[in-house]
Parts: C-alpha cells; sequence; structure tokens
C-alpha cells in the first residue's frame, strides 16, 4: 500500500489499514493520544479522543520532520 492508496480509503479503510502497520509509539496533543504506525514507506498518525472513545482523524506523511514529537520518548542507555 502506497501513501496515495492509504488516503484514497474511507475511514473504516484506514482504520483496518493500521493493523497491518507496527505500533511505534504515543504521544498527546491538545487532550487527544496521537499514536504513531509506521506502514510499508510511510508514517500515519492516530489521532484518539479517548473520552469519546473514537478516532477523530488520521495523518499519514512521509517526512521525517513529523517525527520530532516522538523522539524525546525515546530513551537511550
Amino acid at each position: 500500500m502506497t501513501l496515495y492508496d492509504f488516503n484514497a480509503l474511507d475511514e473504516n479503510g484506514k482504520a483496518e489499514a493500521i493493523w497491518t502497520g507496527d505500533f511505534l509509539g504515543g504521544r498527546e496533543e491538545n487532550g487527544l493520544k496521537v499514536q504513531l504506525y509506521s506502514l510499508t514507506n510511510f508514517y500515519v498518525e492516530v489521532f484518539y479522543d479517548e473520552w469519546a472513545n473514537k478516532i477523530l482523524r488520521f495523518r499519514a506523511f512521509k517526512s521525517y520532520d513529523l517525527l520530532t514529537p516522538y523522539l524525546a520518548h525515546i530513551k537511550f542507555n
């Protein structure tokens, strides 16, 4: 699946597609849980409202710059 294929999917298709990827990490932003997944050659952020128990949106990207918020959560020995 390519980034363009992913973006063409409906919300249910996107939710199913992320299960084929690898979970990389999570963070919080503006009261939302944001989870990062790696798919074939791109990344997807899932913005989840814990209180409403609902996925609000997906953001698929290839830019390494958008990985910066996750770097603070990596621990090195």
